[in-house]
């Protein structure tokens, strides 16, 4: 169920059916979507997300067992960011776990419903003292993103929004919570509520984005964002490899935790040698070119070595950036000996990079001292900055 359906429909460019959940694939103008998410505050639904709410004594266990963060990290009101993985050691999925005083919420992306309360009970084992219920169609998730997404959310919610750090939560009440969490390098906040609540909210949020030109936006603008500020993907990077290392998301994982679903696996892979990594592409050649796609080569001297994975144009840089599944003897960054081959047969030169790809307009903002709204306040730390430098250039003159 979506609470948000009708307003989608009338108002919506293309719906898609996600876990069983309609959202918004494509709201408007999708320059414009990526504009406010980059810049100012991008409104969206995130109901297509499974979530699952677990309680009992032995809820803890059951969580440790089956994912491969470590689930005693997080206090109450703190969410981790992990991965579940098969017997082989191999990503299944990324879940965020919230931690609200020894009840947990579990999301999940790309699992539905149904598929992740089963990867659950089949990891309980002999704990019994454990209650899962299914929040999937009780309740929404409307995301504020963006820059001053903060600022909005502050309006709504109060001061206690700018205390919230990095995967940290308030419990609005018992069935509704604010979530700073997201994956494209922005401020972001989604709220959980019930679906009854969803339309009011949205309506609410809205009216009062006017002031921060707040866009609605849908799914579609995250293939992006998501490969500009690299994140797991089951249709982007997951398709070609799901193992940690060659991801290079070892951080999902702790390795030293003594028992969870796919360790022991995981570690003889540790010490084999790493044959393939994945490693930023960033093309040469300024604008969009559409003869570069995923399965493209990519070729040192000639010589094959490597795969595009996925690849997009950015208007923040205002080239092709990908990532690169490469041989490890290949995979550093800073190197602009390579290149990608087409199916036609056609290179362009590229650099390989560290990612994130670009530097988050978010990280300019500091929500004490900056304000879109507030004309007593500069902007972003840039404008704050470039003024201190001409006051004092006026004064020594």
């Amino acid at each position: 169920m979506n609470g948000l359906l009708a307003l989608h429909k009338q108002h919506a460019k293309e719906l898609i059916s996600v876990n069983g959940i309609e959202v918004p694939k494509q709201y408007s103008d999708l320059d414009k979507e990526y504009s406010a998410l980059r810049h100012n505050v991008a409104l969206s639904d995130y109901s297509h997300y499974s979530k699952l709410k677990i309680d009992g004594d032995e809820a803890f266990d059951v969580l440790d067992l089956a994912v491969a963060g470590d689930v005693a990290e997080i206090r109450d009101e703190q969410t981790l960011y992990t991965v579940l993985l098969d017997q082989d050691g191999s990503i299944i999925t990324d879940v965020y776990i919230m931690n609200n005083d020894d009840s947990y919420v579990v999301l999940s992306e790309h699992l539905d419903d149904a598929a992740l309360m089963t990867l659950f009970k089949d990891r309980m084992g002999e704990f019994e003292d454990v209650e899962m219920t299914s929040l999937t169609q009780s309740h929404a998730i409307i995301a504020m993103e963006g820059p001053y997404s903060w600022e909005l959310a502050q309006e709504i919610y109060g001061m206690d929004v700018i205390g919230i750090p990095f995967l940290g939560f308030i419990a609005l009440d018992d069935d509704t919570y604010l979530l700073r969490a997201g994956k494209h390098g922005e401020f972001s906040y989604k709220v959980i509520l019930p679906v009854e609540d969803a339309e009011a909210l949205w309506t609410e949020i809205e009216e009062k984005g006017v002031r921060y030109d707040l866009v609605k936006a849908g799914l579609a603008l995250h293939e992006l964002t998501r490969l500009e500020n690299p994140y797991f993907s089951p249709t982007g990077n997951g398709h070609v490899s799901r193992d940690p290392r060659e991801l290079q998301l070892q951080w999902m994982v702790r390795y030293d935790k003594d028992e969870f679903f796919g360790r022991e696996r995981l570690l003889e892979k540790r010490d084999e040698a790493l044959v393939k990594k994945i490693i930023g592409v960033v093309l040469a050649q300024e604008g969009e070119i559409d003869a570069v796609c995923a399965g493209d080569s990519v070729v040192c001297g000639g010589k094959e070595i490597g795969t595009l994975v996925a690849c997009r144009y950015s208007p923040s840089l205002k080239k092709m950036i990908a990532q690169a599944l490469i041989d490890e003897a290949y995979a550093y960054a800073g190197i602009d000996a390579y290149a990608i081959k087409t199916t036609d047969g056609v290179e362009f030169k590229i650099k390989t990079t560290a990612t994130p790809f670009i530097n988050n307009y978010s990280m300019l903002i500091n929500p004490n001292e900056n304000s879109f709204v507030n004309p007593d306040k500069f902007r972003n730390m840039l404008a704050q900055l470039e003024a201190k430098q001409a006051e004092a250039k006026q004064a020594n003159a």
